[in-house]
């Protein structure tokens, strides 16, 4: 009797050990998934010849709140001095950093701030580290444009812009 009991404590531990393998394989399945999931995602296969040759795939995205040497960080605590009471056109990006939309078009809005010196001053607010501004503008969705002049809202734009629709928006306003 105790015998058994002992082999069947000892086929209860067994089936136990099995179960805990088997979560334990299909947990580490699915991360290997993920991870190459991600990985073919970010990086691209070499066409040299070799099928293990791994380089990175070009990307069109940039850090959001990257600023060019002719762009403004606005803030909560200096957009009515950088923007409102500002004496000219000012163009507002209203981003947020984890954004893939306002990652792809930062280096199209960098480029509008170099192209437009001295015409228009061109500002980036990231919208939830700046809510009262972000809200004070209503802004629902990013990337959102807002065109200044002389402190004024005249006009506004959403979503994916591109160097030349930024630039068609602005020029339109410098009349």
């Amino acid at each position: 009797m105790a015998e058994e009991k002992k082999d069947a404590a000892s086929q209860n531990n067994m089936k136990f050990a099995v179960v805990i393998i088997v979560i334990l394989v299909v947990v580490l399945t699915a991360m290997v998934f993920a991870l190459q999931q991600k990985n073919n995602s970010t990086t691209g296969t070499a066409s040299n010849g070799s099928s293990n040759a791994i380089q990175s795939a070009p990307t069109e995205t940039s850090d959001a709140g990257a600023l060019g040497k002719n762009e403004i960080k606005l803030t909560n605590d200096n957009f009515k001095a950088e923007v409102e009471d500002y004496k000219g056109v000012a163009l507002v990006d209203f981003y947020l950093s984890t954004c893939p939309h306002c990652q792809k078009v930062a280096k199209d809005v960098t480029a509008v701030s170099d192209e437009m010196v001295g015409k228009v001053k061109v500002g980036k607010l990231e919208s939830s580290e700046n809510k009262t501004t972000a809200d004070k503008f209503e802004i629902n969705g990013v990337p959102t444009f807002i065109v200044f002049k002389d402190g004024k809202q005249i006009d506004r734009v959403e979503g994916e812009q591109t160097k030349q629709q930024l630039l068609d928006l602005l020029n339109k306003n410098l009349k």
